[in-house]
């Protein structure tokens, strides 16, 4: 699960969306947050 995570985390860094891990037969439950891992960008922006 590790590259998928990392790369869902790299595409919310670089385009500021909403990314979400899950099968696809779940879909509808994953975009209401009920399954998978979701992953949103920070309401504040890490300055490193």
């Amino acid at each position: 699960m590790g590259p998928k995570v990392d790369a869902a985390c790299r595409f919310v860094e670089l385009t500021g969306h909403m990314a979400a891990i899950g099968a696809l037969t779940d879909v509808e439950a994953i975009l209401a947050g009920k399954a998978g891992t979701v992953i949103t960008p920070s309401a504040t922006p890490d300055t490193g």
